[in-house]
């Protein structure tokens, strides 16, 4: 088979050696990051206080039992600040080896910008942050170096060693009514576990499955495929302009970008919106890993061979990568998505010269 797989690594850099950057607001304000440091993307979730901290450092993040501090850089930045809701979001990102949260009203988009364009900035600020603007589209796009956030940043690893556990702190910055500080509060107390459902150390075989649905139509993956399986609302799905219009987006799951795909496409299915129920099942074979779009993932099915029709009309689309077919219950019947034979789908692949 010729070309190579559409992947994420085409996605991020493009022959013009393009970059790919995270676009977010600030006080109604565009900005934008590379989107390489950033490692993962969640809701704002109540923070431990840091006593006698600069007024940017917000507070301290149990992520994963990992200890992050959590910055708000329109406080460095000279923006007008209102109280936190929970639409807020927190960027985690690397910087020379440290990981550092950074607040954010919302994440819009991942977009390829050409750094060759970036412009000076019209003045000499204080603080070295912003390191140019960017003209893209209708809209000015400042570019903020984290990098000089780091070193704006005084005494992190200090501040950090002043602090005890209790990462349910709700700080002055934090709205004070009920709803939202359960809210918060919720929050942290799940980023302080594991947040996805990792498919690791399971003892399966062959006949072990998950089930799934597609648009009210039902099938499942053999496990031995399956990497992981998340919500979508836990990370950013960022789309990417000028791909085939299965590419979903990518998204970065823990310092990882993988390409999404709507399955829907290729089974025929009549596409659907993204719900609370919306799950990705990240597959993988050797050499190849992608995320696939499901409305929903219901069991962990054991099915024997026995309980496999193996006699698929090929001859209709949906079936051309359904490897069998189970009779449920209550008559409905599942298809075994083949995934192998999906995986290697000329579809997937792009030519050099494109």
């Amino acid at each position: 088979m010729s070309g190579n797989l559409l992947n994420s690594s085409q996605l991020i850099k493009s022959k013009n050696q393009a970059e790919l950057f995270l676009v977010f607001s600030l006080s109604n304000k565009t900005y934008a990051i590379p989107a390489e440091q950033v490692v993962e993307i969640i809701q704002l979730p109540a923070l431990t206080v840091v006593e006698k901290a600069p007024d940017y450092m917000i507070g301290l993040l149990n992520l994963r039992g990992q200890i992050i501090s959590v910055v708000d850089p329109a406080k460095l930045l000279g923006l007008e600040q209102k109280t936190y809701t929970i639409d807020h979001q927190v960027l985690i990102v690397n910087c020379n080896g440290k990981q550092i949260g950074v607040i954010v009203n919302s994440v819009s988009a991942v977009v390829q910008l050409d750094r060759d364009k970036l412009e000076p900035l019209p003045y000499n600020p204080r603080e070295k942050i912003i390191s140019g603007i960017y003209k893209y589209q209708n809209d000015l796009v400042a570019f903020l170096n984290i990098n000089s956030l780091l070193e704006n940043i005084e005494n992190l690893e200090e501040e950090r060693s002043k602090t005890q556990g209790n990462a349910d702190i709700i700080n002055n910055y934090f709205p004070s009514d009920e709803t939202s500080k359960i809210k918060f509060l919720q929050r942290a107390e799940k980023l302080s576990k594991e947040l996805v459902n990792v498919i690791n150390n399971l003892n399966y075989q062959e006949n072990y499955f998950s089930s799934f649905c597609l648009n009210k139509e039902i099938y499942c993956i053999n496990l031995k495929y399956v990497k992981e399986i998340t919500k979508i609302k836990l990370v950013n799905l960022a789309p990417v302009p000028c791909v085939p219009e299965f590419i979903a987006g990518i998204i970065n799951l823990r310092g990882e970008f993988i390409t999404l795909v709507d399955i829907k496409h290729f089974l025929n299915i009549q596409k659907t919106a993204i719900s609370e129920n919306t799950k990705i099942i990240v597959v993988k074979i050797p050499d190849m890993q992608l995320g696939i779009l499901v409305d929903d993932v219901f069991n962990i099915e054991n099915i024997s061979t026995d309980r496999m029709n193996l006699n698929v009309q090929t001859k209709y689309e949906k079936h051309k990568y359904t490897s069998a077919e189970v009779l449920l219950p209550n008559n409905q019947v599942m298809n075994i998505f083949d995934t192998r034979k999906f995986l290697e789908d000329e579809q997937l692949f792009v030519d050099d010269s494109i």
